[in-house]
């Protein structure tokens, strides 16, 4: 004999099985919140000692710097040394060396040939220093900032073009090229260091030119 269930009977049992199937699901959720919730605190442990870590190698890099610091402060203050390329409280006069080397050249025949070492005087004019390079220039000097300086004209240096005469304009920046220091401080120049700039305009068949030079004067 099968038996029916009535409505009643299924009611009965039906709310107590709703009952246990929402309680499960209510500790199913929980769960699931905790396990996230301690994931998240987690993480976040692990980037707070990352932070921490990464702090702490800084503070020790920047300590690490302090004291390399501190330890040339140490050593300048030892050695109070200040060498610059000024001419300024320097004897200048005497002869020299004059060392040409071509740094650059344009619309000159006499390109790319090496230029023998010739003799040059800084000598005391009626205005003040002068170059003195015989049978080339003489010319007068200007400081400014501790360099010398000069401009002239000379006819003696190009070839002529033809049977005229040219003139080339030069122009040439002096500095110290060499300084040494005795125990007790004392500065003394070792040689100068110079460029010459020489151009010349077009003439007759000549072109134009333009020629650089990278130059040093030794004392002799």
């Amino acid at each position: 004999m099968v038996r029916r269930m009535t409505r009643e009977r299924w009611s009965a049992i039906g709310a107590p099985c709703v009952a246990v199937v929402m309680m499960l699901g209510a500790c199913s959720s929980s769960s699931t919140d905790d396990d996230a919730g301690a994931v998240t605190a987690s993480t976040v442990d692990e980037d707070e000692q990352t932070i921490n870590s990464l702090t702490e190698e800084l503070d020790e890099q920047t300590a690490r710097a302090d004291e390399a610091q501190a330890q040339l402060d140490d050593i300048a203050a030892m050695f109070p040394v200040t060498v610059t390329a000024s001419l300024e409280n320097y004897d200048l006069v005497g002869a020299y060396t004059l060392s040409m080397t071509e740094a650059y050249c344009d619309g000159f025949p006499t390109c790319g040939v090496p230029r023998p070492d010739v003799r040059a005087d800084i000598i005391k004019g009626t205005n003040g220093l002068e170059l003195k390079v015989p049978n080339v220039l003489t010319a007068g000097l200007f400081d400014v900032n501790g360099s010398l300086f000069a401009v002239v004209d000379s006819n003696q240096i190009l070839e002529p073009c033809g049977a005229t005469t040219r003139t080339a304009r030069v122009s040439i920046t002096i500095f110290a090229d060499g300084v040494s220091i005795a125990e007790d401080g004392t500065q003394s120049l070792t040689g100068l260091g110079a460029s010459l700039l020489i151009s010349a305009d077009e003439l007759d068949t000549c072109s134009a030119g333009v020629v650089f030079f990278a130059a040093t004067l030794t004392p002799v």
